[in-house]
This record gives structure tokens, C-alpha cells and sequence, in this order.
């Protein structure tokens, strides 16, 4: 009896719980150059939610499997590869559909995930993190000891902020909505956590005691933002 492997496909937008359905479909086969990863996690994004309901402009080819994120073993390597080895655990490339037992992937596209890092957490790493890290490098050069302030302090990504910050010696003003997430950010890096309101700005200089904000990173908008834009100094970004 051959292999197979369950894979979630959806062959119409809609409802993630209506369109959704499992198929089985034989255990992939390596052509040259490609890798069969035997998936260990796999997340459910916000996006994967999104795509599977058609909110983007660019769609995948129906029927499709979904899952953006992902981690897993290489458990078969075809001819001709040579960068990644079996049992390795590998982070998958965007777009591959996740959401399913093994794939086999082209395997110059694949991350291998350093020893120690467990599958669940590998599995995270492409999107938020990556998100914060280029929010953190690319519009401002920012020095050890430079404020930053961001907004939805809480999501994700302003989480995946406040920790690289803290890492590289950058200061974090993070914005959230309600005060019982205080203590839970500041206990993961964030140096100073305000509830957002019409006093932002004054509270902001208070906590800081008035030092130059560089950077914002805004992630909700409206007067959320310009709440945000009045806490940065002049010529900032």
C-alpha cells in the first residue's frame, strides 16, 4: 500500500470553516533539486483567513491548499541537492500551502532552522518576526538608547517589536488599548507601555522624560495615528 498524506484544500473563496476540506493524495515524490519537508507545524495566520476568503488582490490557483507559515523535516532529498540534509528542520518558502503532512518543495528555497529552536516557534518566524525586524532597520538608522514608539503594542508584530528592540538596545513606547496589558509587555521587553488617549503626547514626554522619539510605527490608524505622530520629534520618521 502506498504512502499518502492529508492535505486541507479549498477549491472556492468563502468562509474558512465552509470551504475547507480534507484530501488525501499520494506522499511526494522529489524531483532534482527539491526536498520532501514532513510538515511538524504549521500556524493559522489572520492572512492564511484572508486568503482563503479572496480579500487579496492576487489569488492562488484554485484548488489550493493554504498556510503562508511553516516547519518542518527534510525526509527525502532529490539529486542535486546539496544545502539541505535529512532530518534537518527547515522553514518553508511563502506560498508552498502548509496546511498539509509533507510537500516537496525546491529545496535552495528553504530556511534550515538553527539547533534549539523547537518547530512550534520556527513555524512563526517568517512573517512577524521578519515584519518587525525590517520596521526596525529599514526607514530610520537607529543607535543603542534611540526611542521608538508603536501602537497595537500587543498584536504580533508590535510583540516581535518590543523584544528585537529590547535585543539591539533600542527604548519601545508601546501604545495598546487596555491597561491589563502592562505588566505582560513590559515583562517582555517593552520600556514604557501607556494606554492610548487624548493625553498620549504629555504621558509619552513624562515616561521618557522628554527624549527624542526617532521612529513610529503606526498599525491602526485614525486618531490612533496622529496621536502616535504628535509623541515623534521633528524631521522623524
Amino acid at each position: 500500500m502506498s504512502k499518502t498524506i492529508n492535505a486541507a484544500v479549498y477549491e472556492t473563496h468563502g468562509n474558512p470553516p465552509d470551504v475547507l476540506h480534507v484530501e488525501s493524495r499520494p506522499w511526494p515524490a522529489p524531483a532534482a533539486g527539491e526536498a520532501v519537508v514532513k510538515m511538524r507545524a504549521a500556524p493559522i495566520n489572520p492572512a492564511d483567513l484572508n486568503q482563503i476568503e479572496g480579500k487579496y488582490p492576487v489569488r492562488a490557483e484554485l484548488p489550493a491548499t493554504p498556510g503562508f507559515e511553516g516547519a518542518g523535516l527534510v525526509a527525502e532529498v532529490g539529486p542535486n541537492v546539496t544545502n539541505v540534509a535529512m532530518d534537518d528542520l527547515v522553514i518553508l518558502p511563502h506560498n508552498i500551502g502548509t496546511w498539509r503532512d509533507a510537500v516537496a518543495v525546491k529545496a535552495d528555497e528553504l530556511v534550515v532552522v538553527p539547533k534549539g529552536i523547537e518547530p512550534v516557534h520556527a513555524a512563526m518566524l517568517k512573517i512577524n518576526p521578519m515584519t518587525a525586524w525590517r520596521l526596525l532597520h529599514d526607514y530610520v538608522d537607529l543607535k543603542k538608547g534611540d526611542w521608538l514608539i508603536q501602537n497595537a503594542a500587543n498584536s504580533a508584530a508590535g510583540r516581535a517589536v518590543i523584544q528585537i528592540a529590547h535585543e539591539l538596545g533600542y527604548k519601545s513606547v508601546n501604545v495598546v488599548r487596555r491597561g491589563e496589558l502592562t505588566d505582560e509587555l513590559r515583562a517582555e521587553g517593552g520600556d514604557v507601555v501607556l494606554v492610548d488617549g487624548e493625553n498620549l503626547r504629555d504621558e509619552v514626554k513624562t515616561a521618557t522624560s522628554g527624549a527624542p522619539i526617532r521612529l513610529g510605527l503606526n498599525a491602526v490608524g485614525g486618531d490612533s495615528a496622529l496621536r502616535l505622530a504628535n509623541c515623534l520629534m521633528p524631521g522623524s520618521t
